[in-house]
């Protein structure tokens, strides 16, 4: 290298360099080439359209840890996203090298010690359907793929967007947005305006994942515990409160993320422009696979790593209080689901899992990922928690300290 050059001038250089010989290299020669440029221009704080200018196409910046990325082919993600014994976590990053880490406003206090609306609670799941989360996770995995590039991804969001347009009826303070990306699938953003005009711009989230795979977008993926166990479940929360006439103080968010099965490149895209606006979220759960096994004794894995520690306390407190359902603690691993997404930027957030981690349902990101091999009984517990979730922070002021 050189030193009267900076890392950005110096990774032009390389890069150039590199590509001129690359007929005579090898490919893992040009793919080094390209890591080496890459680090040179976030080195030196360059665009992320300097890092896209310096890879080929069809590769992806993956980060599988703090300062472990690698440049990735499609295919290649698709393998470790779905292939057994391949697995891993992991961000694409490639879209948000410059992106803001831990910058996001939150409000101190504002999580609850314990559960105190259990009245309030209690009542409004009287009015929960028993099937609605069903009859949701059936029509989510008849679509034959929700892989993020295809029509029928698309499809998926724009069912369930309408199913939370006639779930809000008349509501004036509902309102209910897709978040577009630069591929097919969006997001879905559902917010209920928080009424307290001094709390109103703090969020709470209760979010999903509405994508699936089975490692590609050819493959039949129905993806019915992962994730539209999650999305329905989120979905069913929002019609019990809106069926019980709930008017939160805070403002309340219901999110449908695309994109998560490979890199939780929606999630990152949400938290991200959150973060710029410096958005006050002062929680945000995940629900992502809540419907294994099929029994409501086996206990709920409380994800203790890359989490606020303090919400996910508190979670454990509400599966206590509104249901059936015991909790242990459990390890997830680096990026493995939305939440962290929000970690990366300092929101408080938390990832229920249907169960201890590894004793999951193993049918996910295969064809018999379907609906029949989940527990309604288990899918509703989750729903009561969220819920009480929603009501207990919806609710609550902050307690500031």
């Amino acid at each position: 290298f050189f030193p009267s050059l900076t890392n950005r001038e110096q990774a032009s250089f390389f890069f150039r360099k590199s590509s001129s010989i690359f007929t005579m290299s090898s490919p893992t020669f040009y793919v080094s080439a390209i890591v080496v440029t890459s680090v040179l221009c976030m080195s030196q704080g360059a665009s992320v359209a300097s890092v896209n200018n310096a890879r080929p196409a069809n590769m992806r910046l993956i980060q599988f840890s703090e300062g472990n990325a690698t440049w990735m082919s499609i295919s290649d993600i698709d393998k470790i996203a779905s292939v057994p014994g391949q697995r891993k976590h992991f961000f694409d990053v490639t879209d948000h090298v410059n992106s803001p880490r831990r910058l996001l406003k939150t409000s101190t206090g504002a999580i609850p010690n314990e559960p105190i609306r259990q009245e309030i609670v209690e009542g409004y799941l009287n009015n929960l359907d028993d099937t609605g989360a069903v009859r949701t996770i059936t029509k989510l995995s008849s679509y034959f793929t929700r892989y993020y590039t295809t029509a029928t991804s698309k499809d998926a969001v724009l069912w369930l967007m309408d199913q939370y347009r006639e779930a809000s009826g008349d509501r004036t303070d509902v309102t209910i947005e897709l978040f577009e990306h630069s591929w097919l699938q969006p997001s879905l953003i559902v917010r209920i305006m928080g009424k307290d005009t001094e709390h109103s711009d703090e969020t709470v989230i209760l979010g999903g994942h509405i994508d699936s795979t089975a490692g590609s977008a050819t493959a039949q993926a129905p993806g019915a515990d992962d994730d539209g166990s999650g999305s329905a479940s989120v979905l069913e929360v929002f019609r019990t409160l809106m069926e019980s006439r709930f008017v939160p103080e805070r403002t309340i968010e219901f999110h449908a993320y695309a994109a998560e099965e490979v890199g939780l490149r929606g999630s990152q895209a949400v938290s991200e422009e959150y973060a710029s606006l410096k958005r006050n979220v002062v929680s945000m759960v995940q629900f992502d696979m809540v419907g294994y096994p099929a029994d409501t004794t086996t206990p709920v894995g409380l994800t203790s790593d890359y989490v606020d520690p303090v919400l996910t306390e508190f979670v454990g407190k509400l599966f206590g209080a509104y249901t059936r359902l015991p909790t242990e603690a459990s390890i997830c691993g680096y990026a493995c689901s939305d939440h962290a997404s929000w970690y990366q930027i300092n929101a408080p957030s938390s990832f229920p899992f249907e169960c201890k981690f590894g004793k999951h349902n193993p049918a996910i990101h295969t064809a018999n990922d379907v609906v029949g091999r989940l527990s309604q009984d288990r899918v509703n517990e989750f729903i009561k928690m969220g819920v009480g979730y929603i009501v207990e922070m919806g609710l609550l002021p902050p307690q500031r300290t």
